[in-house]
């Protein structure tokens, strides 16, 4: 398979679960979800997001836009799309790895489920539960609190005048 190409080969009208998850993965991360949030998971399990791999180096069409696949950047959701992008090298056997699978399909269900203030609103709900996913699977991950929150911040209509 190419890189950023769709691991999956289905018509549009009905998407499958992406080969690259599992139909075992996928299940578990849904049932993950609706567990932890109050979240309608219907579109999500129903007509799941597709998936494609990257590497790092390499230029993927993101939101409309370019976006240079740098080594900090371990996946991405173009919410327009409902495209997940992972980064080379990912593993369904690797908690952490999982664990970013994760925050993106949060992602998806956050979109479907209600409307954000901007776009990096729902940034700090997902990173919560990722990391209260890998602290349930005995993974102490040192995110950057601060940095994430301002992530989540919408700018200040008062500023931009």
């Amino acid at each position: 398979m190419d890189a950023c190409e769709p691991s999956l080969t289905a018509e549009p009208s009905h998407r499958q679960v992406p080969a690259v998850i599992g139909d075992h993965l996928f299940r578990e991360m849904i049932g993950w979800i609706a567990m932890n949030t109050s979240y309608d998971l219907v579109v999500t399990y129903g007509d799941p997001p597709t998936v494609s791999f990257c590497t790092v180096g390499e230029i993927i069409t993101y939101e409309q836009s370019e976006l240079l696949v740098d080594p900090i950047l371990l996946a991405a959701f173009d919410r327009e799309k409902r495209h997940i992008f992972l980064t080379h090298p990912w593993s369904p056997l690797n908690y952490f790895d999982q664990s970013v699978l994760l925050h993106e399909l949060i992602h998806d269900v956050q979109l479907q489920n209600r409307d954000w203030d901007c776009t990096g609103a729902p940034e700090l709900e997902a990173y919560r539960l990722q990391d209260k996913w890998l602290f349930e699977h005995n993974i102490m991950h040192r995110f950057d609190w601060a940095m994430i929150t301002r992530l989540s911040r919408c700018p200040d209509d008062s500023e931009a005048r």
